[in-house]
């Protein structure tokens, strides 16, 4: 049976899929899935890193899965990526972890707190392992996971030039850590619903960004043979 987590921060972002699991009762945070050799476990965190890493670290102690799935909308900082896209994000970096120096971020690597291929690290990131054919026509993006998602042109164009980033999200990188430390391949896929630019929500398209993921999730699970 192939043993799949899908984890998604908020139930909202992945709900059209949700209609088809099982809902969790008062015990278990997972939602449910099984159909022929497939098992499909699905687990809402909350928003932001340190709810991603406490629920993750919950359920995979005791379960072992080969495979997490992290699934969720993100904002892009690259024009070529049109609200709506659905992308797969190959690599993470925990972008504003480190010490300002005056005008200057200096990142954990640099300021020496880690090792830049101290692992799960390679190189300062956290590389996914895996490629999969269902998701091969999607747009390959690197991404970076913040505690507070950028909204200044100054901290923007700081962020770009240090770190060179596709997307942004808030919980990416907590995921792929705790997968990888625990020694379970990941994979995730971000649709996006806004461009990152000075906060102006009319111009997101939240309901698109999420029907589209969910046609990618819903897509990939029934290939799953």
């Amino acid at each position: 049976m192939k043993k799949i987590l899908l984890v998604a921060a908020t139930e909202n972002e992945i709900a059209p899929l949700l209609k088809s699991f099982n809902k969790p009762d008062k015990k278990n945070p997972l939602h449910s899935y099984r159909k022929k050799n497939i098992q499909c476990d699905a687990l809402i965190t909350g928003a932001g890193m340190v709810n991603t890493i406490f629920m993750l670290s919950l359920v995979l102690s005791p379960e072992k899965y080969d495979l997490v799935l992290n699934a969720g909308i993100a904002g892009s900082f690259r024009k070529e990526i049109a609200i709506g896209d659905v992308v797969n994000v190959l690599e993470e970096i925990f972008s504003d972890f480190g010490a300002e120096d005056g005008e200057n971020f200096l990142s954990a690597f640099e300021i020496n707190l880690l090792e830049k291929n101290q692992f799960p690290f390679r190189d300062g990131k956290l590389k996914s392992e895996i490629s999969l054919p269902q998701f091969s026509k999607l747009k390959s993006v690197r991404g970076i996971t913040v505690n507070t998602v950028h909204g200044n042109n100054k901290n923007i164009s700081a962020v770009v030039k240090k770190f060179n980033p596709d997307i942004e999200s808030m919980e990416g990188a907590a995921v792929a850590y705790c997968a990888m430390q625990f020694g379970i391949p990941w994979v995730e896929i971000r649709s996006i619903s806004n461009r990152i630019e000075r906060r102006d929500k009319s111009k997101w398209n939240i309901p698109l960004s999420i029907k589209n993921l969910n046609d990618e999730l819903k897509n990939f699970i029934e290939s799953i043979k």
